[in-house]
């Protein structure tokens, strides 16, 4: 993968001496952030010694075979690049939202996901039923655990305390990638200002 936990693992790896691949299945790792850091992020840690496959396609890792003889793993990437040796492979992927155990549907809730499973919520956390909220990662704004924190205390507000226009704003996020070196940012990234 290439988001905050990988990168955060290949570095601690890395810096524990173990040879460490970082895959991905597009252009770089942390492609959402600004591209300055991204890439410099890329250069620092093939300086460190990490080795970069990506742009490897959307299936990322299609095959991982075990030998029998000595244990180690032969890992085929989705662009046909193989990697031999292989003690372990860790799946950093990302996630989805775990809403379709929630049958939301069948209970009559009247909620409604996106076509990726993030129940639909408006800049208030009102989701299409007015007696039900959702905030958080299940609503794929900005999935940091700060930030459905804050999302939470804004409807607190909101609910209890008559501060109907209480909302929390994902404008400009603080966020740390602890990553070798460590990565601090906020607000909006270069592309997406000049977009604006």
């Amino acid at each position: 993968g290439g988001g905050y936990i990988a990168v955060e693992l290949a570095g601690v790896l890395n810096g524990l001496g173990t040879e460490t691949h970082l895959v991905t299945r597009k252009e770089r790792a942390l492609r959402t952030f600004d591209p300055d850091i991204s890439d410099q992020l890329d250069q620092e840690m093939i300086r460190q010694g990490i080795h970069l496959h990506h742009n490897v396609g959307d299936d990322g890792v299609t095959k991982i075979i075990s030998s029998d003889d000595d244990g180690k793993k032969v890992v085929t990437l989705g662009n046909g690049d193989v990697i031999y040796g292989v003690d372990t492979v860790l799946m950093a992927t990302g996630r989805v939202p775990n809403t379709e155990s929630l049958n939301l549907e069948e209970a009559g809730t009247g909620i409604t996901t996106n076509s990726k499973g993030y129940i639909e919520v408006d800049e208030y956390q009102n989701t299409s039923n007015p007696n039900i909220f959702a905030l958080g990662d299940v609503c794929g704004a900005v999935e940091l655990t700060p930030m459905a924190i804050a999302a939470g205390r804004r409807l607190s507000d909101r609910v209890f305390n008559g501060q109907t226009e209480s909302r929390v704003s994902y404008e400009e996020v603080p966020t740390v990638v602890f990553s070798h070196p460590t990565i601090g940012t906020i607000g909006l990234t270069e592309p997406a200002a000049v977009a604006k």
